[in-house]
């Protein structure tokens, strides 16, 4: 896949975009992940639990079959069936990339760290979190050593432990781009 870029110039808050992140927030808003709102893309704010479940599900299946997913409001508590992003994240839930965070609860409005978003990625590039033990006690420690070896935090000075601005989603979500999808046989004992 070629990543040509084009200047981005068609968002009004196109100059606060750092420079360093300005060809992965070109990239994917070209291929339609990163869109933003209202004619902005707000790059200094941090990324929310349901925008990311709505760019990982943009990753894995395009835009239009993530859209046509309608959410049923009985995943989480609080996600009703009516929130804008009620398919995306049960989609995720559905697909392994995604855990409540308790009681019943999916906390869409919460911040997202590195790490978070690192295990949502490597789950699109067909990791599997029972295998490489992406939950558990120890599950940031393994999504950490996996998504350096993938290359995920190229480019991104930041701690993966912090909440993710959406301009350094973008960095890590085309850093994906660039990775090796994985495919597992024999139950999980070999990896492609």
């Amino acid at each position: 896949m070629s990543l040509v870029t084009i200047s981005n110039a068609a968002f009004a808050d196109a100059d606060k975009i750092d420079a360093d992140y300005k060809e992965a927030v070109d990239v994917m808003n070209a291929v339609g992940v990163l869109v933003g709102s209202n004619g902005s893309f707000d790059p200094k704010a941090e990324l929310t639990r349901a925008q990311a479940a709505k760019i990982i599900s943009y990753l894995d299946l395009g835009a239009k079959t993530a859209d046509a997913f309608i959410g049923t409001g009985s995943y989480f508590s609080d996600v009703k069936a009516n929130d804008w992003f009620a398919g995306y994240v049960e989609y995720c839930a559905q697909a392994g990339y995604v855990n409540g965070i308790g009681n019943g609860l999916f906390a869409p409005n919460e911040k997202v760290t590195g790490y978070q978003f690192a295990k949502m990625l490597l789950c699109v590039l067909g990791y599997n979190t029972k295998y490489e033990k992406l939950s558990g006690s120890d599950w940031q420690i393994n999504t950490a050593k996996l998504a350096a070896d993938n290359n995920l935090f190229e480019g991104i000075e930041t701690k993966g432990s912090v909440a993710y601005t959406r301009e350094q989603a973008a960095q890590m979500a085309f850093n994906s781009l660039l990775a090796t999808m994985v495919d597992y046989s024999s139950e999980g004992v070999t990896v492609k």
